[in-house]
C-alpha cells in the first residue's frame, strides 16, 4: 500500500466535491442560487434524505460481532473529542455557538463521502474490507453524528435558560426523523426480512436512490453558506480541530486498538477513518439549528482542502 496511491485517492475524492461545493458558491454569487435557500435544503436533508440514507445503511449493515470493538473504538474515540473540544473552547473563551460548532467540526470524520473510496482501493486486496469499513464507519462514526451532532447543534446554538427548555430540546429531538431513523433501522437489522420481494426491493430502491442526493445537497448546503472573510479567531479554531480531529483522534485509535489486540487490518482501516477530514454534515446541523453555521462551513471546507496531504501523512505515520 503505497502512500502515493493513497493519497491520489484522496485527492481525486476531495478535489471532485470541492469543485461541487464551489459551483454552488458561484451560482450563489450569480443569483442562481440565494443564501436564504440554505434553510429549505437543510430542512430537505435532516427531514428527509438524512433519514432515508441512516434507514438504508442501519438496515443493511447490521453490526458483527468481529468489528464490535472497533466499532466502540470509533465511538469512543468521537465522544472524548467532543469533550476535548468543549473543554478548549472553554479555556480559550471561544463564544457558545463557536465552541458547539468546533465540537461539532471536530470530532467524527467524512468516512462515507471520502473514506469508502480509499478503503476500497488501499485494501483491494481484501473485498471483505470495505464491508468491514462500513460496519466501522456507520455505527462508530455515522451513528454518533446523527444522534449526537444535532444534540450539540441545537443546544450550543439555542439558549436553554431552564429545566424545561431543556426537556422541550430532549423531546424534539428524540421526535426527530433522524432519530427515529436510527431506532428503526437498527430494529430492521435485526429482523429477518426477506430479500427479492418487489415491496422490499421496491424500498431499497427507492431508499439508495435517496441517498444518493446527499453528496449533492450537502455540497449545495455548504456552498450557500460559503465565504472566505474568516470569523474572528479563526486561526485558532482550525489549528485545534485539525489536530483534534486528523491528528490525535488516529493516534488515540491506534493506541487503544493496540492495547486491546485488535487485528491490523482493523487498525489500519481505524486510523485511516479517524484521520480524515470534518464530516460533510457537521455545517448542515449548524445551519439547522443556528450553531455558528458560517464558521463550521469554513472549518470544514478548510479540512478538506489540506486532506490530500496530511490523511496519506498521518496514515503512513501510524500504519
Amino acid at each position: 500500500m503505497k502512500m502515493s496511491a493513497v493519497g491520489l485517492q484522496v485527492s481525486e475524492t476531495v478535489i471532485a466535491f470541492m469543485l461541487m461545493v464551489l459551483a454552488a458558491y458561484f451560482l450563489k454569487k450569480k443569483g442562481l442560487l440565494k443564501q436564504e435557500d440554505g434553510p429549505m435544503f437543510s430542512r430537505l436533508l435532516t427531514q428527509a434524505v438524512l433519514p432515508a440514507t441512516i434507514f438504508y445503511e442501519l438496515w443493511t449493515h447490521p453490526l458483527s460481532g468481529a468489528t464490535i470493538i472497533p466499532v466502540l473504538i470509533m465511538l469512543v474515540s468521537g465522544v472524548v473529542s467532543l469533550a476535548g473540544t468543549w473543554l478548549v473552547g472553554v479555556l480559550l473563551k471561544f463564544d457558545r455557538q463557536n465552541t458547539g460548532a468546533l465540537m461539532i467540526i471536530s470530532s467524527f470524520g467524512s468516512s462515507a463521502l471520502i473514506g469508502y473510496p480509499i478503503i476500497q482501493y488501499a485494501f483491494s486486496h481484501n473485498p471483505q474490507a470495505l464491508a468491514e469499513g462500513i460496519i466501522i464507519s456507520e455505527l462508530g462514526v455515522g451513528l454518533p453524528i446523527f444522534i449526537l451532532c444535532p444534540f450539540v447543534a441545537m443546544y450550543f446554538g439555542g439558549t436553554l435558560k431552564s429545566g424545561r427548555d431543556v426537556g422541550k430540546l430532549a423531546k424534539d429531538y428524540f421526535l426527530s426523523p433522524i432519530f427515529m431513523a436510527v431506532v428503526l433501522g437498527l430494529v430492521c437489522s435485526r429482523l429477518d426480512i426477506p430479500a427479492g420481494t418487489l415491496l422490499v426491493d421496491t424500498i431499497m430502491a427507492t431508499l439508495k436512490m435517496t441517498q444518493g442526493a446527499l453528496v449533492v445537497v450537502s455540497a449545495v448546503i455548504l456552498g450557500l453558506q460559503l465565504t472566505f472573510q474568516a470569523p474572528r479567531g479563526f486561526w485558532m479554531l482550525i489549528i485545534v480541530s485539525i489536530m483534534v480531529q486528523m491528528v490525535l483522534q488516529p493516534w488515540f485509535c491506534d493506541a487503544i486498538a493496540a492495547r486491546l489486540q485488535v487485528i491490523v487490518e482493523h487498525r489500519q482501516i481505524l486510523v485511516l477513518l479517524s484521520a480524515l477530514p470534518a464530516a460533510i454534515l457537521g455545517p448542515v446541523f449548524a445551519a439547522r439549528y443556528d450553531c455558528a453555521a458560517k464558521t463550521a462551513t469554513l472549518l470544514t471546507f478548510t479540512h478538506i482542502a489540506v486532506s490530500p496531504v496530511v490523511v496519506p501523512v498521518v496514515f503512513a505515520f501510524f500504519t
